[in-house]
């Protein structure tokens, strides 16, 4: 088998793509370009440039060209290297040009000792380098307060980062604490002159700067201006202050996330589902609270409901008012009104419950220490009502927890009695753990006893039902019960001292 000439293939090829490009010379006829006539031009602008270089041997020294610009602030040259063993660029070539240019300053002679070593040895034309810059003219700025970056900064999350970002977590209000530095004092800024590489004086220029200034609650200190209390730090383009008040136009939702504020917070949208609301002074809300987690240090008012959803929580410093209370834990310090009912809730008050005109409650317990005021108490089909007066509940919670660690404390004493019985070893150390604990209990003893003596504060505390109260509702007013058997109307219970029970009696 004879072995494939290679060689001839190629030749073969060669000639039909020549036989194809002939045979399409009838395209050279037409008017507009075609592929092969745009070859043809291609390949004779090819050989008419080697040509040319073919032809030219001149030999040129190596040389450089400056151009100065227009403000005489920088100079670039290009840098073209000898030709026809000619004799290279020279430093005091170069010298001598920047002197007929007549720069003087700013120039770089690292720079263009790199140039013309480049071209030189690789022959080759260095072209566009900044071989001179003058100096720019510093302006002058005046004293002026600048805001601290930290507090211009606005939240951002990476694309990345949004499916590990809890959104509730994240608000658009700049919280600041007393003390905290709102903004420094920038000293004047001296202007310094500025030159040309020919050595011409540049003038600087006197900025003028937006003076802003320092607004309510502020205070300065120095050369710095501080927050004067705790709040929301505001700013415009004339000043900045520190704002006691939070006032929220819109609802309380991911758009503004939890609240956490030092001062009031007026809301004037709703709170929607899953949002907390923290606040060091009042707040007041003028929709519907669905009341995850709402805790104010002073007063609150709902000008709509309060929906807990069995999970919600609030807790007031001071005296609050809604328009009703569902599903929720409520804990009120002071007193509490409710307009028109509640539903199913924990409700604990350090003062008086009062329910509006046709105010009812159904379901729940309710803890007042003063006292309750409502029109309606349970229902004929509903679930248990229990009233529970003249305690002091913070006093009954603690208590509580005593109870409960020293009934823990107590079965841990038996098991370490047990094994100190049976122990061959370690019983230093069970009698040790043996003590402690006796030790606990009685300490957990001796705080019970204390706290107990202030548990009844108030027995003058009562219940007034304006209409009726049903079977099935509980009423206790330091510590002594009264179950209701059967519907009552009008009636007012009350605490008898002298028989030391609950009695009932028409309400006058």
């Amino acid at each position: 088998m004879k072995s494939k000439d290679y060689a001839l293939e190629d030749f073969i090829t060669k000639s039909e793509k020549l036989l194809e490009d002939v045979g399409n010379v009838e395209e050279l006829v037409g008017e507009v370009p075609t592929e092969l006539e745009e070859k043809i031009n291609g390949e004779i602008r090819k050989r008419t440039i080697e040509s040319i270089e073919e032809s030219i041997d001149l030999q040129i020294n190596g040389y450089a060209e400056v151009i100065i610009s227009e403000d005489e602030m920088t100079a670039t040259a290009d840098f073209y290297p000898a030709t026809g063993g000619m004799k290279p660029i020279e430093l005091d070539t170069i010298v001598e040009l920047l002197s007929v240019k007549k720069i003087t300053l700013g120039v770089d002679w690292d720079v263009i000792k790199e140039a013309v070593f480049k071209c030189n040895t690789e022959r080759v034309q260095v072209t566009d380098i900044i071989i001179a810059r003058g100096s720019k003219p510093v302006d002058e700025i005046p004293e002026h307060l600048l805001i601290e970056e930290n507090l211009l900064e606005e939240s951002y999350r990476p694309e990345s980062e949004r499916l590990r970002v809890d959104y509730k977590e994240i608000s658009p209000f700049v919280l600041v604490k007393e003390e905290e530095v709102l903004a420094r004092l920038t000293a004047t800024m001296q202007g310094i002159q500025g030159s040309t590489i020919r050595g011409k004086a540049v003038a600087y220029k006197k900025v003028e700067i937006h003076q802003i200034k320092a607004g309510e609650n502020t205070r300065i200190e120095k050369d710095r201006v501080v927050a004067g209390c705790n709040g929301r730090f505001e700013y415009s383009e004339s000043s900045f202050r520190v704002n006691e008040v939070l006032e929220i136009d819109s609802d309380i939702d991911y758009r503004t996330g939890h609240i956490d504020f030092p001062g009031d917070v007026i809301i004037k949208g709703e709170i929607k589902d899953g949002f907390k609301v923290h606040s060091g002074g009042s707040v007041f809300c003028a929709k519907t609270m669905a009341a995850s987690e709402v805790i104010c240090k002073k007063d609150m008012v709902v000008h709509h409901g309060i929906i807990g959803r069995k999970k919600g929580t609030v807790k007031v410093g001071g005296n609050a008012e809604a328009k009703f209370i569902e599903n929720c834990y409520v804990d009120v310090k002071g007193s509490l009104f409710v307009e028109v009912g509640i539903l199913n809730s924990a409700i604990h008050t350090l003062s008086r419950l009062e329910l509006g005109k046709k105010g009812i409650i159904i379901g729940g317990k309710i803890y007042a220490q003063d006292g309750v005021t409502a029109t309606q108490i349970g229902s004929a089909m509903g679930p248990r009502t229990e009233i529970y007066c003249g305690i002091d509940y913070s006093i009954e919670r603690k208590l509580e927890w005593i109870r409960d660690n020293n009934i823990e404390l107590a079965f841990k004493l038996k098991q370490v009695e047990r094994r100190i019985k049976v122990a061959t070893a370690g019983k230093e150390r069970l009698v040790e753990v043996q003590e402690k604990i006796k030790k606990a209990i009685h300490k957990l003893n001796k705080a019970a006893s204390s706290l107990i003596f202030d548990l009844d504060k108030n027995e003058e505390a009562d219940v007034i039902v304006k209409e009726s109260i049903f079977p099935g509702s509980y009423i206790e007013i330091c510590h002594l019960p009264y179950i209701i058997s059967r519907e009552m109307r009008r009636v007012h219970f009350k605490l008898d001292k002298i028989k030391g029970r609950v009695i009932s009696e028409p309400l006058k």
